[in-house]
């Protein structure tokens, strides 16, 4: 019993932390934002589309029948047996809703992606005219840096050879008094 308890728990838990997911909730979303989207396509379609194109054909096309085998009737007029047919007419408006629903979604995805393009653009040339700014903040920090600190001191120029030496040798002197009057103590 206790096991079972648990898995009970471990399920829920399991199904819990599905549920919460960001992309479970998207999903959702997009399921949801689908079904209305359909509903609009299939709107401009129905009420919009076939109408134009029934009026251009002259009637509408979900009536173009084959009759394979007509219906019988008996003389009350009931009828008998079914009459089998093709309707092609139907197949002709499936294709034509297929076509234009899809027609309507590329639309739709071709304005969407372009649009994306643009602020993708848009975000880095405003990347890049903030990136040229700071660089020239900077620059300019630096020359008002420069032109308010003082100037500094030109380098000593360089010692010859022989003021070297004469360092070196001045250096031992006192060296070596250092060390001999250290020995005396």
């Amino acid at each position: 019993m206790k096991n079972k308890k648990k898995e009970k728990s471990t399920f829920w838990k399991d199904f819990k932390a599905f549920i919460s997911r960001g992309n479970i909730v998207d999903l959702a979303v997009a399921v949801v934002v689908g079904a209305a989207f359909t509903a609009i396509v299939n709107s401009v379609v129905n009420d919009i589309i076939k109408p134009l194109i029934a009026l251009l054909a002259g009637g509408n096309f979900s009536e173009l029948v084959i009759v394979l085998r007509p219906e019988t009737v008996n003389e009350a007029g009931e009828v008998l047996v079914e009459a089998i047919t093709l309707n092609y007419g139907n197949l002709i408006m499936a294709i034509l809703t297929f076509l234009i629903d899809a027609f309507v979604i590329f639309t739709v995805l071709r304005i969407v992606r372009r649009a994306q393009k643009r602020m993708k653009e848009t975000a880095e040339e405003l990347r890049e005219k903030l990136r040229r700014k700071g660089e020239e903040d900077k620059q300019e920090e630096e020359n008002t840096a420069q032109e308010e600190a003082p100037a500094a001191p030109a380098p000593a120029p360089a010692p010859t050879t022989e003021e070297l030496l004469a360092e070196i040798r001045d250096l031992l002197k006192e060296q070596q008094t250092k060390t001999a009057d250290s020995d005396k103590k």
